[in-house]
């Protein structure tokens, strides 16, 4: 198997693998629990991307997540392997855990993430990515951070449309789009984000999919 090339040149991977280094180590210095949020790291990298084609904001957005986790997973083996400490990286946020952190080897040693450092590791995954593709991405993130929660729906039609903001008439492809551009934007993780409107969104979703 060939391995995909990278969209970014090494050179610039690079700077920004420094410059990203140099976010965590300031932001968890002003951070209370050492952690941080991938949209606290993605509005202070100014990660910008070309394209040949023209790609929907939802793929542009999910090209630069691809991006920045590669950057987290080099970073989580070199600080690793420099005896730095262990860079925890879980869904839209990180964790460091300093060498000097007690049990921050055996962090490293159990922590379950071999399968996502591949996926991002590997170029491939950069390039595939489809609209279809991100639903499906999109469905099975809701299923694992809601794997734990009971969810009943109060929503009716019509307050569902009025959620996710469609105009009468609409069609499945503009159901798709309003619910990944208002999940997205509702996120928990993300600055503006809320928990209860994320659940509220995906439920008008579901409720209105019903119909195709």
């Amino acid at each position: 198997m060939i391995s995909a090339q990278a969209p970014l040149t090494e050179p610039v991977l690079q700077l920004l693998k420094n410059q990203l280094a140099s976010l965590i180590q300031s932001g968890i210095a002003d951070s209370c629990d050492n952690t941080l949020t991938e949209q606290y790291l993605m509005s202070r990298l100014g990660l910008k991307l070309s394209s040949d084609t023209e790609l929907s904001p939802d793929l542009q957005r999910f090209q630069q997540h691809f991006v920045l986790y590669h950057l987290l997973y080099r970073l989580q083996t070199e600080w690793l392997t420099s005896g730095e400490g262990f860079l925890s990286i879980g869904l839209a946020k990180v964790c460091w855990y300093q060498a000097a952190s007690a049990g921050s080897s055996e962090l490293a040693a159990h922590s379950d993430n071999a399968s996502r450092r591949d996926y991002y590791m590997d170029w491939q995954n950069f390039y595939v990515m489809s609209e279809q593709l991100l639903d499906d991405y999109l469905q099975r993130f809701w299923q694992f951070y809601h794997r734990n929660a009971v969810e009943k729906s109060t929503l009716n039609m019509a307050q569902a449309e009025a959620l996710l903001q469609l105009s009468a008439g609409y069609n499945l492809t503009q159901l798709k789009k309003a619910y990944r551009s208002q999940a997205l934007q509702a996120h928990p993780d993300r600055t503006a984000g809320n928990a209860a409107d994320f659940i509220k969104i995906r439920q008008a979703y579901l409720l209105l999919l019903r119909q195709f």
